[in-house]
């Protein structure tokens, strides 16, 4: 009896539970039961490998590979430009990047947007918005046509395209960059602005870095504006100094806006 309880039961609070070695018999529908979850498992792994095996074949087939480019684009780039910037025939179309062809494409002068789909199973469509010629930026003797944006085009100017006539040295541009865009949508603003809220005519648009943009008006008198900064503020005290001098008055002087409640007549 001592010896037994310096052993003590192996299910003693003690020694606490020990492994039970041993072989676990199943009954036959136990067994049944584990082969289906085997051949399940196994065909889980069939199923996966083949569906797999599916995508890698179509990857490398013809099948799903870009035979087609249908390009909408208008008079000023060509469709043919616009197939080999984006370099998208005989990829696959699961895998075809299609944002960093729009990225190439928008490096052309001409290209404002880009936008690119794919039409199942062979095709991918491009839509083009170009660019169009809004202004002359003259610099010095050279000329460059701009968009409203101020980007440098390689097109001609529209009929009675505004011209900028640029101060400082002459700096040399090339398709795709961009001159002061405030200076390009200022001078758009105010064609619209000045006749419709001043009753007057634009006759002459000049800038500098210095002081910014300077409008010759049909009146006879310029008026510095600088930048688009508060310009509904700038037109108000337009109004307000032509009301109290006369336009007549005006005429042969320059009004300075740049500086808000504090405009130069000279």
């Amino acid at each position: 009896m001592a010896e037994r309880k310096r052993r003590g039961s192996p299910f003693s609070k003690k020694h606490g539970p020990r492994a039970v070695h041993g072989e676990v018999l199943l009954n036959d529908r136990q067994r049944r039961r584990l082969t289906r979850v085997r051949w399940r498992r196994i065909g889980l792994v069939l199923a996966s490998l083949t569906a797999v095996a599916g995508v890698v074949a179509l990857y490398f087939s013809p099948t799903l590979r870009v035979q087609n480019v249908e390009v909408t684009t208008g008079p000023s780039v060509s469709g043919a430009e616009i197939r080999e910037r984006a370099g998208l025939h005989g990829d696959s179309l699961l895998t075809a990047d299609l944002a960093a062809a729009e990225t190439r494409i928008e490096e052309l002068a001409m290209v404002k947007d880009a936008s690119i789909s794919r039409s199942w199973p062979q095709t991918v469509r491009i839509t083009v918005v170009e660019r169009t010629p809004w202004a002359v930026w003259q610099a010095g003797s050279t000329s460059y046509v701009v968009d409203d944006e101020g980007v440098v085009l390689t097109a001609e100017a529209p009929p009675g395209a505004p011209v900028i006539n640029v101060g400082g040295a002459p700096v040399e541009l090339q398709p795709g960059e961009r001159v002061d865009d405030d200076a390009v949508a200022l001078a758009r603003s105010l064609t619209q602005q000045v006749p419709a809220e001043l009753a007057l005519n634009i006759s002459a648009f000049e800038w500098t870095d210095a002081s910014g943009l300077t409008i010759t008006t049909d009146a006879g008198y310029r008026v510095v504006l600088g930048d688009s900064q508060n310009m509904d503020y700038k037109l108000a005290v337009w109004r307000a100094v032509e009301a109290d001098l006369g336009r007549d008055t005006m005429s042969g002087h320059v009004l300075d806006l740049r500086f808000g409640d504090r405009p130069s007549f000279q």
